[in-house]
């Protein structure tokens, strides 16, 4: 018997901060926190589906509660004149009894968040794309961003063959093993014809030191 553990989970408090941030005086007070924040990033994964959400951060104080959403696309989430955020903080109330403050900040670099990748990448399996292509593409657009390396794997019946296998594609370094090293993970399935596709994404974040010397020098001059 062996297992695996979660890339993000075994580095929080070293590289990775909690999503979380409240703090519960009675353990049944954090037990009923922790399960809430579980329901509420689902209903936001439900509400706005694949709108290129990076991370939903979540505070709660004695005041107000607030649910930051990381998204790539930020004018999709907010509507015009914020009517689909405030509409959103109505929904909230009336499932969770609430007030909620809802905040959008945008991704600057998506092609450095595992989950928008990944929906990238189901999205277009499930447009019926060839996922050697579709892999191969990601990894290309995801080094152009200075990523110090990039891991995805796709699995069950690939190409609607009969025999299910799994198929890795790795550019660059993905350390697993290193506490330090800053790893972003996300999986996910796509729905195809030929049934569901496991869909998994490792990006390790690294900008290089002589790229960013040679940017700044250009800076310069």
């Amino acid at each position: 018997m062996w297992s695996k553990a979660h890339p993000i989970g075994m580095r929080v408090w070293i590289m990775k901060s909690r999503p979380a941030e409240w703090f519960a005086k009675y353990k049944r007070t954090g037990a009923d926190f922790f399960v809430e924040d579980i329901k509420m990033r689902k209903f936001v994964d439900d509400t706005f589906g694949r709108a290129g959400i990076s991370k939903v951060v979540i505070r709660k104080t004695a005041k107000e509660w607030e649910i930051i959403v990381f998204s790539s696309k930020v004018g999709v989430l907010m509507g015009k004149n914020w009517e689909k955020i405030k509409e959103f903080e109505e929904k909230l109330k009336a499932k969770f009894g609430k007030d909620m403050k809802v905040v959008i900040k945008e991704v600057k670099i998506p092609e450095l968040s595992a989950k928008i990748m990944a929906e990238f990448i189901a999205s277009q399996l499930e447009a019926r794309m060839p996922f050697r292509k579709v892999a191969k593409n990601v990894l290309q657009k995801v080094m152009e961003k200075w990523a110090a390396g990039i891991k995805i794997q796709v699995g069950w019946r690939l190409g609607g063959t009969d025999i299910a296998r799994t198929e890795k594609f790795i550019e660059g370094r993905v350390s697993l093993q290193t506490f330090r090293s800053d790893i972003d993970f996300y999986y996910l399935q796509a729905r195809t014809k030929y049934g569901m596709l496991g869909v998994k994404v490792w990006i390790e974040k690294w900008i290089l030191y002589n790229k960013v010397k040679e940017a700044a020098k250009k800076i310069s001059l």
